[in-house]
This record gives structure tokens, C-alpha cells and sequence, in this order.
């Protein structure tokens, strides 16, 4: 798996969370589980 900076990790058991500040290849794993990338949140508009 190959992590880029900036982006959020999630385990979903766990619920723990972690943000990328060095991008590579590496394994994100808790338990055994690699962890899932998590998608942006979408902010409302501010019109």
C-alpha cells in the first residue's frame, strides 16, 4: 500500500484514526486489519 500526505486512515473495529505526514510504501495495519483511506468530508457551502 502506498500512503499519500495528507490523507486520513481509519480502522472501522477501532475506530481509531491517523493522518499521513510522510507519504511511501508502508503497511497500515492494526490487529492484523489494514486500515481503510477515508474520503473528505463535504463542507456546505459558504454562498
Amino acid at each position: 500500500m502506498v500512503v499519500q500526505l495528507g490523507k486520513r486512515y481509519k480502522d472501522e473495529q477501532t475506530e481509531v484514526e491517523v493522518l499521513c505526514i510522510k507519504p511511501g510504501a508502508c503497511d497500515l495495519n492494526i490487529d492484523g486489519r489494514p486500515m481503510e483511506e477515508l474520503q473528505p468530508k463535504v463542507l456546505p457551502s459558504a454562498d
